[in-house]
């Protein structure tokens, strides 16, 4: 090609030589044009030829390298960010469930409705909740009546008991002093001392604790049934007015008046209840990547719903567990929460936002496309640095890493063609080698431009 644009520019200088001599033929006609007419062909004749001269010492000197695009080296900064997804959702959130079955009387939030703790959401058909409790309360009633009555009958059985032992004691006494007499037979006294045994076997059939006597334990076993059972019928009674756990927004309404609470389709709550005062990000974290994110880092947060806005956020926990990713992938995952710091974001309960978490920076360094890096034999790295159309590679330590960019900085320090300002080839291909002649094209690219990616 370039021998063909030598041809090119000798051939123009022939035409332009020809050319001035036809022109000075002309100009004898026409004598006062002569003169500029033949400085201008001659000056033209004149550059032509320098430009020959320096083309042929063009193609002498590394005129036929290899094109390369060149960039100068300049400092800047790199971010390495994690760009993730999730569901959007209030920091606190609950939902409010009920099994009783009752029927939907009225409804006095809806949806978008701010509440506090506390505040009635709706009130439940209460009728049958009414009426069990009376009867639970009528149960308890009864228990108490029942032992108070057992304690009544117990405590004359008792009295009864404690007299008729006296009177066997007081006839056994007297038949033994009869009979040591022989006034009365030994049957007879056999009689009496089977009667005080009776008489004390009945008073062992009594339990009495600091002198009182005591009935039996299934009258307090009764009571306490029926007392949880009476706790079981006023907390249904107050199911029926629907309160809302926390302070927050209604979010979901799922139900109607005359609708029962315990057949809501898929078993959805009531109601659901968020504070979107503080909104957060509930992501997924690879279990190969959640080893470089800690809480508390930074991470800037989009959604469509934002348009080109941004909001910035902050890891808020990590859990101490992972769990399958699903879709058949062998991969686990740990659940992530990115906290929403701005309250203006334009995010709303719900949608699915992304977030780059910033899991790394450097200020201040050499920064370069990646692109640029050139493998090196021993599996490092280098760059490939210009000098007077030769290519010289110098290695590099890498650092901070983006997803087209990377800090570098020199292995050696004392590296002579490593430094601030020089020139670096963009994307080296499999022939820039160490000495390799090549013609460079500057790039005007800044360490930003860089860290954006070249194109």
């Amino acid at each position: 090609m370039e021998q063909n644009e030598e041809q090119i520019i000798d051939a123009e200088i022939q035409k332009l030589m020809q050319g001035g001599e036809h022109t000075a033929e002309k100009i004898g006609k026409k004598r006062k044009f002569r003169g500029k007419s033949l400085l201008l062909a001659v000056a033209v004749i004149a550059v032509l030829f320098i430009l020959s001269l320096v083309m042929r010492m063009l193609s002498g000197k590394g005129g036929g390298g290899l094109a390369v695009s060149t960039a100068e080296l300049t400092r800047g900064e790199v971010q390495e960010k994690l760009k993730v997804s999730g569901p959007v959702s209030g920091t606190n959130s609950a939902d409010v469930m009920s099994d009783i079955h009752a029927e939907v009387r009225d409804i006095l939030v809806r949806e978008g409705d701010h509440v506090e703790k506390g505040q009635v959401l709706a009130y439940l058909n209460s009728r049958s909740a009414e009426q069990a409790l009376e009867l639970a309360e009528h149960q308890l009633a009864l228990a108490k009546a029942n032992q108070a009555e057992a304690a009544k009958n117990t405590g004359a059985d008792y009295a009864k008991a404690q007299q008729a032992l006296q009177s066997a004691e007081t006839e056994h006494a007297r038949k033994l002093a009869l009979f040591q007499t022989g006034a009365v037979s030994a049957a007879e006294l056999e009689a009496a001392e089977a009667a005080l045994q009776n008489a004390r076997a009945t008073m062992q059939t009594f339990t009495v604790k600091k002198g009182k006597v005591q009935i039996n334990d299934s009258y307090s076993i009764q009571i306490q049934i029926a007392e949880k059972e009476l706790e079981k019928a006023q907390d249904r009674l107050a199911e029926t007015t629907v309160l809302s756990p926390i302070a927050g927004t209604v979010t979901r309404v799922n139900t109607k008046p005359g609708q029962f609470v315990d057949r809501l389709e898929e078993h959805k709550p009531l109601f659901t209840i968020e504070n979107l005062d503080e909104l957060e990000l509930e992501i997924r974290i690879s279990e190969y990547s959640i080893g470089k994110v800690s809480v508390g880092q930074k991470a800037m947060i989009s959604a469509s719903i934002m348009g080109d806005r941004q909001a910035e956020g902050e890891v808020l926990s990590i859990s101490p567990t992972g769990e399958m990713k699903g879709n058949g992938s062998t991969e686990r995952v740990i659940p992530t929460k990115i906290r929403v710091d701005s309250r203006e974001s334009g995010l709303i309960s719900g949608i699915t936002a992304r977030a780059e978490i910033l899991l790394d920076e450097a200020k201040d360094v050499f920064v370069v496309p990646l692109s640029a890096l050139v493998q090196t034999p021993e599996g490092g790295s280098a760059l490939a640095f210009v000098e007077g159309g030769t290519v010289f590679l110098s290695p590099v330590r890498t650092g901070v890493e983006s997803d087209i960019a990377v800090e570098v900085s020199p292995l050696d320090a004392a590296d002579p063609h490593f430094a601030e300002g020089r020139h670096f080839i963009l994307t080296p291909g499999e022939e820039i080698a160490e000495g390799v002649a090549v013609r460079e094209s500057l790039l005007k690219m800044t360490a930003s431009d860089a860290a954006a990616g070249a194109k």
